[in-house]
């Protein structure tokens, strides 16, 4: 029995398949809650600690580990850099690499979809410099940007913060006014049904909501500066610090949250401080070999 508030393990690679030399690189949670976790044979897996995460190119496989049971989608000879997964509508994947450089012809196409059986599909130009990356429901694709790909050259980290669909065109960017300050570094993503929160700093942490039907974007000041990832329930939150540190919040305004309590993760193994995800009120992060869940 789980307690409650309290970190419960989902799943961790069978160590069958790590004895036989596979190695878990990066992963996501879908739109509804699946788990997706990249697994490639060890002589592609780059040492750890090291960038970029896999020798090109790769093969490998998803394991899919959902609400309705677990599935795989095998990959062969993936040529972009495995920096960042995503699930989309209809089992779709999208592996994509955080830089993109600017060749003679246009800028690198550094995202890849990839059809539910493992074909890949269209290549996407989805900016340089990200640092957070979420698809939602509708299969749109959110971004954050490093300071290099906001103050860069390419055009779709111009504005610290965007929405793309599945073309790569771009469906949303705060207008002028949408932003207290102007964003320098993307930190994480998370979802509420239909609402996207982008986590980003400037001057200040803040948090940005965005519901492409409902006007304007929601924007508050984050209880903590750099947070590895974030989830939230409507008046409720909770934020996982990079020393392994759970802060539950509660709203207090419109504008910001109150700090309720602290407390340790409390799982074995090193934390995964390059992602985690919010969906729905439930925060997904990494330790060692286990994927967690802790609700807000």
């Amino acid at each position: 029995m789980s307690i409650p508030g309290r970190p419960v393990e989902v799943w961790r690679l069978p160590e069958e398949e790590w004895r036989a030399g596979r190695r878990a690189l990066t992963w996501t949670v879908g739109p509804d809650g699946e788990l997706a976790v990249l697994v490639v044979p060890e002589r592609y897996a780059a040492p750890a600690g090291s960038w970029p995460y896999a020798a090109l190119p790769f093969d490998g496989e998803v394991v899919v580990h959902g609400p309705q049971g677990g599935w795989r989608v095998p990959l062969e000879g993936v040529g972009v850099s495995p920096d960042l997964l995503a699930l989309l509508p209809g089992g779709r994947v999208l592996l994509a690499g955080r830089r993109a450089d600017e060749l003679p012809d246009g800028w690198e196409r550094n995202g890849l979809l990839f059809g539910p059986a493992g074909r890949p599909g269209r290549e996407l130009q989805l900016g340089d410099d990200v640092q957070a990356l979420i698809t939602d429901r509708d299969g749109r694709i959110w971004l954050s940007f490093g300071d290099e790909g906001t103050y860069g050259d390419n055009p779709i980290g111009r504005y610290g913060l965007a929405g793309l669909d599945t073309t790569g065109r771009i469906v949303w960017r705060p207008a002028p006014g949408d932003l207290p300050d102007h964003p320098l570094e993307g930190l994480a993503a998370a979802t509420e049904g239909r609402r996207t929160w982008l986590a980003w700093y400037g001057e200040n942490s803040h948090l940005t909501g965005i519901d492409p039907t409902a006007g304007k974007p929601v924007a508050m000041r984050l209880p903590t500066r750099q947070p590895v990832g974030f989830a939230i329930a409507g008046d409720r939150a909770v934020f996982l610090q990079p020393d392994g540190e759970l802060i539950r919040c509660e709203r207090e305004s419109r504008k910001g949250w109150r700090e309720v309590r602290r407390q340790r993760v409390g799982v074995l193994g090193e934390l995964d401080r390059g992602r985690a995800y919010g969906r729905d009120g439930v925060l997904w992060f990494r330790s060692g070999n286990g994927w967690y869940r802790v609700e807000a």
